[in-house]
């Protein structure tokens, strides 16, 4: 576990406050951008609460029997501690596995792959658990993405949201919390996170070692995205993905009705499509989120440059070749608008078919119109 936490200073200290109560509200929503340490901080808080010996601001020490069972870069499926169980679609697809096995099923968990929901089946297994009494002072409960439930799932989950056992906690984590039902909602106590100021994030890139300029880029092109700067910092095929969605950009500013169904093919370039456990759907939906926020920054770049707001531009060391695409801002504005539809449309509980949301969102490109040469 991480010596710090960047960002949302806010959350760590009401949790911290709330805790020295002698009650606790047993349910919790963490909700707000994604990768600005929501599921981070709810690892970190289900770690002190079983830690022999917490320290101040939610820091674990890290070093006992408890804490060394938690660990944040673990697969879910892999962490080991007997009072913390984290649910997610990566959870959901082992237990699917294991359910398999034990009818004679081969599996092979080297291939698992990430679901595209949670259901039921996960929730009930949760709920068999939290049963039992926890082996340490609480038991913590993290569902992740909890926007994936399935409707069933979440009517389940919400019978333990009603009667919860002694001394657990369930913390639903979630980026789009109007996904979830009200019933689910109303009966959580709300935490708010916030994007991550873009000065915090260079602090925390400098501080683990990246050099000055590098650290300025990532957390310019991180949009208050901590998580995302971290990884970055980690692994650097961000930066092929990068070039990738540039051109994919360019073609929509140059968007002629021959590109509708090109645009669509190469939105989805590099999906991996192996069979396995997840559907070759799930694993599309879950990269054009990714991609489609990306492509929106890049709009929003150039709505900043056709209103002479050039300090507000996140690819600054690509402003030149921004301008000479010459984007009006009611172009960028309209297309920016189209783009988060088709967001909203494949992400739950929509989940419109990804393939058929690109070739609309390229159509209604393409009505927007093209720059004035």
């Amino acid at each position: 576990m991480a010596t710090e936490f960047v960002g949302n200073g806010h959350a760590v200290t009401m949790l911290h406050r709330v805790s020295e109560r002698s009650t606790l509200p047993h349910a919790w929503l963490f909700a707000g951008p994604s990768q600005v340490g929501k599921r981070t901080l709810a690892l970190r808080w289900a770690q002190w609460l079983n830690c022999a010996a917490p320290q101040a601001s939610l820091t674990p020490c890290g070093r006992c029997r408890s804490c060394r069972h938690v660990d944040p870069d673990r697969s879910s499926y892999a962490n080991t501690h007997p009072s913390i169980l984290l649910v997610d679609t990566w959870m959901a697809a082992y237990w699917e596995a294991a359910e398999k096995a034990k009818e004679g099923e081969p599996v092979d968990t080297t291939k698992l792959k990430p679901k595209l929901s949670v259901g039921v089946g996960a929730v009930r297994l949760v709920r068999e658990q939290v049963s039992a009494a926890p082996a340490g002072r609480w038991r913590v409960v993290i569902v992740d993405e909890a926007e994936r439930l399935t409707d069933e799932a979440a009517a389940a989950l919400l019978k333990t949201l009603e009667e919860p056992p002694e001394r657990t906690l369930l913390i639903l984590v979630s980026a789009n919390p109007w996904a979830l039902p009200a019933t689910v909602r109303s009966r959580c106590q709300p935490v708010r996170f916030r994007l991550v100021p873009t000065r915090e994030i260079v602090a925390a890139l400098r501080r683990h070692g990246a050099p000055d300029r590098e650290a300025d880029r990532l957390a310019r092109l991180a949009r208050g995205r901590i998580g995302w700067a971290f990884n970055a910092l980690r692994d650097a095929a961000w930066r092929e993905q990068h070039d990738h969605l540039w051109s994919l950009l360019h073609l929509m500013v140059t968007m002629e009705a021959w590109d509708v169904f090109r645009f669509a093919e190469l939105c989805t370039k590099g999906v991996d499509e192996d069979e396995g456990d997840d559907t070759p759907l799930a694993a599309q939906r879950r990269q054009l989120e990714a991609r489609l926020e990306h492509l929106m920054l890049g709009w929003r770049d150039l709505c900043a440059l056709a209103w002479g707001a050039d300090d507000l531009v996140v690819n600054a060391d690509r402003a030149d070749e921004l301008r000479r695409w010459g984007v009006t801002a009611e172009q960028a504005v309209s297309v920016l608008q189209r783009l988060r539809q088709t967001l909203r449309a494949i992400r739950p509980p929509l989940n419109a078919n990804p393939q058929l949301a690109l070739e609309v969102l390229a159509l209604e490109t393409l009505s927007a119109g093209r720059p004035s040469a």
